[in-house]
């Protein structure tokens, strides 16, 4: 697991250009769960009193690999006014264990003085877009959710994507054309996945939007792996949703 520059329970200021101006925002790394596992997290929060609609962010991955950009994302959202928290799940292959983890910082999240616990969105990249999906298809009180890459729940993980029909809130989703299938997928073909979703949830009653991204690099679930220009649509949805 990388913390780059952060030690735990510490907090220092970032200062970041906006607009010719400077805008500042708190980096901490937070234990969000208590017991075993106890888990840390990347939270951002801008300046100001407060509180803030906020959004929690699903990293990809699996194993000792954490997938997607939780540190970069995270101050991304906050120099969009937004609270931006990631917490990193426990290191295991298997999903076994992961949703709680999601829910743990969720209430995390939500429990924050800063935040408004009443405009709170969740985000997910690949393993992290799924989990977003499970979370989101058990009435989580978050307002909107964005999966990113994401793919068909496992069968073991006890839904499927005819849970579509549970999910309320306002969604999007975003993949690269060529999201294809590589090493990083396992092979999996994540645009069609994605595509799956989509039907999914619309004739679940959700119109949900999905916008394909022209192809990236060599490998189109590496989109994901820092903030691109795909990030300017992830800030108007989450604006108009919080």
């Amino acid at each position: 697991m990388k913390f780059s520059k952060l030690t735990l329970f510490s907090a220092l200021v970032l200062f970041l250009t906006v607009g010719g101006g400077v805008f500042a925002a708190e980096i901490e790394e937070v234990t969000y769960t208590s017991g075993s596992p106890s888990l840390t997290g990347y939270l951002f929060r801008p300046m100001g009193n407060g509180p803030c609609p906020a959004v929690l962010y699903n990293h990809g991955g699996v194993g000792m690999i954490i997938g997607g950009a939780p540190e970069e994302t995270c101050e991304a959202l906050a120099k969009a006014g937004f609270v931006g928290f990631s917490p990193i799940r426990r290191q295991t292959r298997s999903l076994r264990g992961h949703p709680g983890d999601v829910r743990a910082g969720l209430n995390y999240l939500r429990g924050l003085d800063t935040v408004d616990g009443d405009r709170v969105a969740m985000m997910g990249f690949s393993r992290g877009g799924v989990l977003t999906f499970m979370t989101a298809a058990t009435d989580a009180p978050i307002k909107a959710a964005i999966i990113m890459a994401g793919a068909a729940p496992p069968p073991r993980s006890g839904f499927t994507l005819s849970d579509a029909g549970k999910i309320k809130v306002p969604t999007l989703l975003m993949v690269a054309e060529n999201d294809t299938g590589s090493r990083k997928t396992l092979g999996q073909n994540t645009l069609e996945g994605m595509q799956r979703m989509a039907a999914a949830l619309e004739n679940g009653g959700n119109p949900a939007r999905l916008i394909v991204y022209p192809s990236y690099g060599n490998d189109g679930h590496e989109m994901f792996f820092e903030i691109g220009k795909y990030w300017s649509d992830v800030v108007a949805f989450l604006k108009a949703q919080l």
